[in-house]
């Protein structure tokens, strides 16, 4: 059996920047009871 270490499932530093830009460019707010998305650019 193989063993899975965090290692090995570390996404790169490209797909950590991408995630971190989308999360710095979208937030959510609460609008009549409903969540709506919107865009900081």
């Amino acid at each position: 059996m193989q063993n899975f270490t965090l290692e090995e499932m570390k996404p790169s530093e490209h797909v950590l920047n991408m995630i971190r830009q989308i999360a710095y460019s979208y937030r959510v707010m609460k609008v009549n009871g409903k969540n709506e998305a919107y865009c900081l650019n």
